[in-house]
């Protein structure tokens, strides 16, 4: 008898393709050089959250406004306490346009929490910018 070269998938459980996202992002700009200054402005340098319970999480949210024809990538620098968390982390603010970051605050005890939150825009620790949470 000739052996198929055909796999036979009737007894075995087939599962589909998994679709992701890959956010890239990339320059042209040769190591050292300067990249383009970002002019972003924050709606706020402070933000206040109501007081909530251990376990229980508030919200507040930052405007980060792109005042320039170039597109800006930001990263925010995150709690390592996992107390307060922004969504989403990093981005991109096209040219002459705006994105929402909110802020989660969620305290596993019930003490004062302070904690100063940057951004850094365009890769270069020369373009930060700080929101006190």
């Amino acid at each position: 008898m000739k052996k198929s070269k055909y796999i036979d998938f009737t007894n075995e459980e087939v599962e589909p393709p998994v679709c992701i996202s890959v956010r890239l992002c990339g320059h042209s700009f040769a190591p050292g050089s300067q990249p383009f200054i970002p002019m972003v402005k924050l709606s706020s340098n402070k933000v206040d959250f109501s007081p909530c319970s251990p376990g229980e999480s508030v919200y507040q949210s930052v405007i980060l406004q792109n005042n320039s024809d170039t597109p800006v990538l930001y990263k925010c620098l995150q709690d390592s306490t996992n107390t307060f968390t922004a969504f989403p982390p990093v981005g991109l603010i096209p040219g002459k346009s705006f994105n929402i970051v909110a802020f989660e605050f969620s305290p596993k005890s019930a003490r004062f929490f302070n904690f100063a939150s940057q951004f850094i825009f365009n890769n270069s620790t020369a373009n930060l910018q700080s929101v006190q949470l």
